[in-house]
C-alpha cells in the first residue's frame, strides 16, 4: 500500500490537468467570441466587395 503523500503527490497534477483542458478551450470560445463582438475577426458572409 502506497502511502497518503504520494498518492496525493500524484493525484493532483491530474486534478490541474483535466481542470486546465475545458479552461482553456472555454478561454479560446470566449476570446474568440470577444474578437467577433469587437469586429477584429473578417466577416464570413463575403458581401465586403
Amino acid at each position: 500500500m502506497i502511502s497518503e503523500q504520494v498518492f496525493y503527490l500524484f493525484l493532483f497534477p491530474w486534478i490541474v490537468f483535466i481542470a486546465a483542458v475545458p479552461g482553456s478551450v472555454m478561454t479560446y470560445i470566449f476570446a474568440g467570441l470577444a474578437a467577433q463582438l469587437l469586429n477584429y475577426l473578417p466577416e464570413k458572409t463575403g458581401d465586403e466587395k
